[in-house]
């Protein structure tokens, strides 16, 4: 089930691949929880990514099982992320990147993942955190090799069927 658009086109679950597309430099998939404080502390920042990094792709996940459909809806129209919301009814999509958490960041370039973790290197965002995903597309930008290829992420856990 896609859920009704969210952002400014159409993504089915199924094209949510570990590849990026045609005419991006890259591609941020990131795991994003309607009740998780630590996924919704991070929104504003994804939402200046989206804005600062124009060449690449941003898709949001949403994997929640116990998370009540209506209220997921109402949530990502409140927030009003600059980029497509994918709902992952059957964990496909996590059990693919294995996501655990939310949130739960990968950049892909070509069909590689290049970075996977956390948005920053806390459950809670600040501006003074480090900001592991911001620094991967710095670096990705600036043709120099990641920093922080992986790191820990922190957040709730995504519950699976």
């Amino acid at each position: 089930m896609l859920l009704p658009l969210f952002g400014q086109d159409v993504v089915k679950s199924e094209q949510v691949k570990v590849e990026t597309p045609e005419g991006y430099k890259a591609q941020v998939v990131v795991f994003l929880s309607q009740k998780c404080p630590c996924s919704n502390s991070h929104i504003e920042e994804l939402k200046k990514l989206a804005k600062d990094f124009p060449d690449v792709r941003f898709v949001a996940v949403h994997s929640n099982i116990d998370e009540d459909p209506q209220k997921v809806r109402e949530y990502f129209t409140k927030i009003d992320l600059p980029f497509p919301v994918v709902q992952d009814d059957n964990n496909k999509i996590a059990d693919r990147f294995k996501a655990m958490k939310t949130p739960h960041a990968y950049v892909l370039v070509k069909d590689e993942i290049v970075y996977r973790g956390g948005v920053s290197d806390s459950k809670n965002y600040r501006p003074e955190n480090r900001l592991y995903l911001r620094e991967a597309l710095e670096d990705l930008k600036n043709q120099r090799p990641l920093r922080t290829p992986e790191a820990r992420t922190l957040g709730c856990a995504i519950p699976r069927s």
